[in-house]
């Protein structure tokens, strides 16, 4: 048996038919390729060649993302040796410190037996998960099983991240939602030491009760003005029309600075903008404000990023928000419709 592995059966249940598979990982304390061509089987069933991050199909360079400890992968193996299904933990910028649950496929002849969320529920318990602060999930919008498995294992709803990929050309088992891609958040804190917020009067009701839901003592800072200056990273994804603004401090420049790169971007088509703002930052609360006159909208909190906390700001831009469209579980509504309410002129289809 490969090392790492975790052996048990599983039974269909519409045929109750038995399925017996090992879990195997691979990480920077045991690089196993078989477990990363494992992967690549999966994803390669699923998604063709047309998954988002093109730079997955190359074994290099998951071999060597996997030795500097930024991938962690689960596979599960059937008796006879072929992947099964696969997962994965990595990190996104900007949320550092949080192992995303990511790359998740059961392939289709392997559909039924249960094996997904035993699998995503084994990857967290590794030794390995201790290297970040906390578990993540961007749950895709055109189907909840993922909602599903994440909440199961101990994630809870927190936020929502719309329009953030073109969605044509990306192939899979479930129709896609929409011109871009939304994902609903979800995060597991690894510390549970309490947290301090400086964030708007009228969204604090929201974070306190996701705070409670994972046992995180939270306290609201006073809120202060701008800084003299912001603290403002850009990240534009050209190829899917995304603009990321994070924004570890709030200064007076901020109207301008934003403004100016929303008048930049404003031109092409089907470009949206997502703002990150840091809450132990005193300005966090003033600089909201100042987005929310610019357009950005409340979509949740992305939290636990190394002691970070972000609150999670939405620019349409003009881009069609499918609200009644999407595929929300039944765990995630409260928090879906929570933020579905600071969208008054949204469009549905």
């Amino acid at each position: 048996m490969r090392k790492g592995c975790f052996l048990a059966l599983y039974r269909k249940k519409t045929t109750g038919e038995t399925l017996e598979c090992s879990f195997a990982s691979a990480s920077d304390q045991n690089p196993d390729k078989a477990v990363l061509e494992g992967l690549l089987a999966c994803i390669r069933e699923e998604y063709g060649d047309t998954y988002i991050d093109k730079r997955i199909y190359d074994l290099n360079w998951l071999m060597e993302e996997t030795a500097a400890g930024h991938l962690l992968t689960a596979v599960a193996f059937t008796g006879s040796g072929e992947a099964a299904a696969c997962i994965c933990l990595r990190e996104n910028p900007p949320f550092y410190g949080v192992g995303d649950l990511c790359m998740h496929v059961v392939r289709k002849a392997y559909r039924g037996y249960g094996i997904g969320t035993p699998l995503v529920a084994w990857i967290i318990a590794l030794p390995e998960t201790g290297r970040f602060s906390a578990i993540g999930s961007h749950n895709a919008t055109f189907h909840t099983i993922s909602q599903r498995e994440s909440y199961a294992c101990g994630l809870r709803p927190c936020g929502m991240l719309f329009n953030l990929y073109l969605s044509q050309g990306f192939v899979h088992s479930h129709a896609n939602i929409g011109e871009k891609l939304s994902y609903a958040v979800a995060a597991m804190p690894l510390d549970k030491r309490g947290v301090s917020l400086c964030m708007p009067v009228e969204h604090r009701a929201f974070a306190a009760d996701y705070y409670r839901s994972v046992g995180v003592p939270v306290r609201f800072l006073p809120e202060e003005g701008p800084a003299p200056a912001s603290g403002m990273t850009v990240m534009e994804d050209r190829d899917h029309c995304t603009l990321t603004l994070c924004l570890e401090v709030c200064g007076a420049d901020l109207e301008d600075q934003v403004s100016a790169l929303l008048a930049r971007c404003g031109g092409q088509p089907m470009q949206t903008a997502t703002a990150c703002l840091e809450l132990s930052s005193p300005t966090a609360s003033w600089g909201c404000r100042v987005l929310t006159g610019l357009g950005f909208r409340f979509s949740g909190l992305q939290p636990f990023c190394r002691g970070k906390q972000y609150l999670l700001l939405h620019h349409p831009m003009g881009m069609e928000i499918p609200f009644d469209q999407m595929h929300i579980d039944p765990a995630y509504q409260a928090m879906y419709d929570d933020i579905r309410v600071s969208f008054p002129n949204r469009r549905e289809s």
